[in-house]
Parts: C-alpha cells; sequence; structure tokens
C-alpha cells in the first residue's frame, strides 16, 4: 500500500515546490490517494495538475494501481496545519474553542503556538438608549488563543 511518508516526500522534492505545503493526504483502501497542498500565495488547478503528474511520474503503477487526486483544500475548509494560519494573517478567521464558545475576527499574528485576534466587540448600552442611538460603538478586543484550545479554525467566507 502507498504510504503518506512517502507522498510526502515526493511532495517536498517537487521542483519549485519550496513554498508548498502540505495540508492533508488520505488514502483509502482502495488505494485512492487525496493529497491537498497550498501554498502562500494559493494554488491554481495548473499547478495542482503538475504536482499530479510529478508525483504520479515517482510512483510505480507496476507495483501498485492507485488513484490519485492532487488540490487545494479549499475555501471554506478548517485549518489543520501551521502554515493555514500563517497564510491567513490578515484575514478574519472564525475558530470554535473546545470549550464550545466561538469567536470571529482578523487573525493578527501566529506565535508561539498561540494565535492572535482581533475581534469587534459592541458596546454595551443601558436599557431604552438602544433604539435612540443608532450609531453603536464598536470596541476591538485583541485576544490571544493557544491552539491547543482551538477545536476548529477557518476562514471567513463573506459573499458581497
Amino acid at each position: 500500500m502507498i504510504g503518506k511518508e512517502n507522498i510526502l516526500k515526493i511532495v517536498r522534492e517537487y521542483p519549485g515546490g519550496e513554498d508548498f505545503f502540505v495540508v492533508d493526504i488520505r488514502i483509502s483502501p482502495s488505494n485512492r490517494v487525496s493529497v491537498f497542498v497550498d501554498r502562500m500565495g494559493g494554488v491554481s488547478i495548473d499547478e495542482c495538475a503538475k504536482v499530479s503528474r510529478f508525483i504520479e511520474n515517482h510512483l510505480d503503477r507496476e507495483k501498485e494501481d492507485f488513484e490519485l487526486i492532487v488540490s487545494s483544500p479549499g475555501l471554506d475548509a478548517p485549518f489543520t496545519v501551521y502554515e493555514q494560519y500563517l497564510k491567513n494573517i490578515g484575514k478574519k478567521i472564525k475558530i470554535q474553542l473546545k470549550n464550545g464558545e466561538t469567536h470571529l475576527g482578523k487573525l493578527t499574528a501566529m506565535e508561539n503556538d498561540a494565535i492572535t485576534l482581533e475581534e469587534q466587540v459592541k458596546k454595551r448600552e443601558k436599557q431604552g438608549q438602544a433604539k435612540k442611538n443608532k450609531n453603536k460603538e464598536i470596541n476591538i478586543k485583541t485576544a490571544v488563543y493557544p491552539l491547543t484550545e482551538i477545536k476548529t479554525a477557518k476562514p471567513d467566507i463573506e459573499i458581497k
């Protein structure tokens, strides 16, 4: 059976692919190999096709039959590797903590296995003032969340 370690090694040898990173590798019992790759500037369909051909040229179909799919993880896929956090610095993300809390904000930093989010917090108003004051004051709260406390994190996609 084709191993994840072997696929990972092949992708790391891809020429010009120093800035590529592997997000996930899935291998089914029937040898359907799905490789999800990305890079800081994003990855195109043409690049996925080139990586696919490179991997295929380094595997022996005479030894094992397999189906190979190489793609990006998708716009709304949860983060699974450190590099995905780095790629999304400066962008809005949504995280769910292991305690069930959900937070939405701009990812401003990633260091020491923790992320920093700038979250918008609406100022609470006294009862009765909400109707009078239509321009609600919004404050920015900066919070640090260790990766060990994060259950899921993914980009917040805004449709305009």
